[in-house]
């Protein structure tokens, strides 16, 4: 059967070859060969006819005999050629849904990090393959027995809060998806708003975000929807910025967010100071635009613009606890289950991984829950332990041994007199310990709740702010990545995405 479709693929790749613009010039020099060599007008057509017969076929062996050497080559190719878990593909919706690089990241942020936060380096050193194979195990453990959390007596969201945060959800998403001025003018108009000004391309270098300004005369209302980042997979290393002084103060905010929002101020303080005994200001983002949009709203009622708010969908986790908190009354963060980032911290990082250290993985690699693929993956690896394949994972107890010798070798030196890491960065290193974030203002936390009658599990909506524990642990779920993007807000806020709705009128 394989053989025969590989024979029906190069014919009908062969038939449609002398369609295409090499086909044709391939026709069109052979044909006129063909002439030189039969000259008549009577031959012309037969002659045509034999010349597309001759490209159809030629092409259609290439393709044969290049299927033939590749599949050829992937039977020969050797285990050992995979020399990390990242050169395996992973099944399912691991690698649909982009969970797979959120754990590669993580893995190297883990890894990384031991140099710059001193809670990890007072813990076992693991190798960074080892640190790997962990991840996945507890990512797959996870997936079988999702998070589910709790909040008995917590107050809970009612349906008009709902109905607001997806109204204004449709701001933050026309951010992204307007795509070009006069559309995005087009869009307001339906909700009766007038665009006043769009920045519709970011600096990121200069950290100066896509953003524009919108009024509604008769609801005397100003809305400024800030855009986030476009390649949601470059947010985690976005998101790691070092902290700064926030408006010059003792409190810290994450670096970038901050360059963002004070870009933001001197451009819209002047617009928010004459209007503000006439117009409400709304001030929404999601992602990084959410982080700018927060600090950016307490940068304003720091200078006295009391008639304002900030909803901030998504957001990481962007100033010092007292910052952070202090806001609740004018900025509205939102956090549906998931989410990775706004879960990303550094007392998040150091809580996965001490339960990555305490993990006993090879027990679970020997668990039937686990996935049937990653089973095998794992024991193939095991036949080849002490290769390269096998030093790969640790499976090696030398290699394995050898290398958290060196680990912790490494972290030895760095504590010594002299060295790149001496009592200059240990001081750093002090400083960078007590800049714990979180999600800023009051939280409306979207959670997952235990299954219902359906067997499926269901959403919660608490009032909580960001001390909240559900909020400072990383889930490993297939969902953290997907649960960050706004589809996945309007669905957790009973609405949909106005941009699917418009592109489904269009069909």
């Amino acid at each position: 059967m394989r053989l025969l479709a590989r024979v029906a693929h190069a014919c009908i790749e062969g038939s449609i070859f002398i369609y295409t613009s090499p086909g044709f010039r391939t026709f069109f020099v052979v044909q006129n060969a063909a002439l030189l060599w039969y000259v008549g007008p009577k031959q012309s057509v037969p002659i045509a006819c034999k010349a597309v017969f001759a490209c159809s076929l030629a092409r259609g062996l290439h393709v044969l005999a290049s299927n033939g050497a590749s599949q050829q080559r992937s039977q020969e190719e050797p285990a050992e050629d995979k020399s990390s878990i990242w050169d395996w593909t992973p099944p399912g919706d691991l690698a649909e849904t982009g969970a797979w690089k959120v754990l590669r990241e993580l893995a190297m942020t883990l890894s990384k990090s031991k140099d710059h936060m001193p809670a990890l380096s007072k813990l076992e050193p693991l190798p960074t393959h080892e640190l790997a194979i962990r991840l996945f195990y507890l990512y797959d453990h996870f997936r079988r027995e999702p998070v589910v959390d709790e909040f008995p007596g917590g107050k809970q969201v009612d349906s008009d809060l709902v109905d607001k945060l997806a109204y204004y959800l449709w701001f933050a998403e026309y951010a992204y998806e307007a795509g070009t001025e006069p559309n995005l003018k087009k869009v307001l108009q339906s909700r009766d708003f007038h665009l006043n000004f769009a920045k519709m391309n970011a600096t990121w270098g200069e950290h100066e975000p896509a953003y524009y300004v919108a009024t509604h005369t008769e609801k005397k209302e100003v809305v400024v929807a800030i855009r986030g980042t476009w390649a949601v997979e470059d947010v985690i290393t976005d998101i790691t910025a070092l902290p700064v002084a926030f408006n010059n103060g003792k409190q810290m905010a994450h670096s970038g967010m901050n360059a963002s929002a004070l870009y933001l101020f001197d451009r819209l303080f002047s617009l928010a100071k004459a209007v503000k005994d006439e117009y409400q200001v709304t001030l929404v983002g999601h992602s990084l635009g959410a982080g700018a949009a927060a600090l950016l709203a307490m940068m304003l009622r720091a200078k006295g613009i009391t008639n304002m708010h900030c909803y901030a969908f998504a957001p990481p986790m962007c100033c010092e606890p007292d910052l952070a908190t202090s806001c609740s009354d004018h900025v509205t963060s939102i956090v549906f289950r998931d989410d990775i980032i706004s879960r990303i911290s550094q007392e998040s990082v150091v809580a996965l991984y001490e339960e990555l250290s305490e993990y006993d993985w090879e027990a679970a690699s020997k668990n039937e829950k686990t996935h049937p693929e990653l089973r095998k993956y794992t024991e193939m690896l095991r036949t080849v332990a002490g290769s390269k394949v096998g030093s790969w994972l640790g499976l090696s107890a030398f290699n394995q041994q050898a290398a958290k010798d060196k680990a912790i070798a490494d972290a030895e030196d760095n504590k010594q007199e002299g060295s790149p890491r001496g009592e200059g960065n240990q001081i750093e290193e002090a400083e960078d310990q007590g800049y714990n974030p979180l999600v800023p203002g009051r939280v409306v936390y979207i959670y997952r709740t235990a299954a219902g009658q359906d067997g499926q599990p269901g959403f919660g909506r608490v009032l909580t702010d960001g001390t909240c524990s559900g909020l400072r642990r990383i889930h490993l779920s297939g969902l953290m990545l997907k649960d960050h993007l706004t589809d996945s807000y309007f669905e957790a806020l009973d609405s949909v995405n106005p941009t699917k709705e418009d592109k489904g009128k269009k069909k």
